[in-house]
């Protein structure tokens, strides 16, 4: 009787075992349903936004990169991209004409940058970091590869003088390491522009003998030096 009740046990055993390992990939699967669940959830692949609204407030705070094809620009509002935006997984959509309209954030744009930005950037694929959003548009900073590099366009436009940094419009989110960042090199960007006089500022600071004079030894030197010096040396 003693072999018996020996296996009863190891079959009892065998049993709870199986169960036990069936009842650990069912925990093991629902959790990564879950888990899989939440992060679809979060960073919404399916989803092609179209107006600002949409657009999650966790992608502002942690500042997602989202990309689209930039189908015009709009004067309206201090100058709009309309982007069709394109989600990480493309479905095929019925209704193709809604554009989500982005702001380049903390400029001004000129006429000449409305014009800059149809040649250069219309048609193109950006790439938009949203940082804010009104009922009419996101703020975002914006970049886009040109001839094998990456250019930020708020910083292209602002180098030659075709906007204007507007005062206090990154106040509220200055504190953010990112945009202290992007913000300087808006600033730098104006600088140069408003020592070069470009665009706008050929208009704002009239030119003088000694400015002429000047830039006409600037690009002497730069003819002599190697491009990669001058690159250095910011002239």
């Amino acid at each position: 009787m003693v072999p018996q009740k020996e296996s009863n046990i190891f079959n009892r055993f065998i049993i709870f075992n199986e169960t036990d390992t069936n009842t650990m990939k069912i925990c093991s699967y629902g959790i990564a349903s879950i888990t899989l669940a939440i992060a679809l959830y979060q960073i919404k692949p399916f989803t092609k936004f179209r107006k600002p609204s949409s657009i999650p407030s966790r992608f502002l705070r942690k500042k997602i990169p989202l990309q689209g094809i930039v189908k015009r620009i709009e004067p309206s509002c201090g100058t709009l991209l309309m982007v069709d935006h394109k989600s990480l997984i493309p479905l095929p959509r019925l209704n193709k004409s809604e554009y989500l309209p982005i702001k380049i954030a903390g400029l001004d744009v000129t006429a000449n940058g409305i014009n800059w930005l149809q040649t250069i950037v219309s048609g193109k694929k950006v790439i938009f970091i949203p940082l804010a959003k009104k009922k009419e548009y996101v703020s975002c900073i914006v970049s886009m590869q040109q001839n094998q590099e990456h250019i930020n366009i708020g910083e292209e436009l602002t180098k030659v003088g075709f906007a204007i940094i507007r005062d206090n419009s990154l106040k509220l989110m200055i504190k953010d390491k990112d945009i202290i960042n992007y913000h300087k090199r808006l600033l730098k960007a104006q600088k140069w522009a408003q020592r070069k006089r470009n665009g706008h500022w050929h208009f704002v600071i009239h030119p003088t003998i000694l400015w002429i004079i000047q830039e006409n030894l600037l690009e002497k030197v730069k003819s002599i030096l190697p491009p990669f010096i001058v690159k250095q040396l910011n002239i």
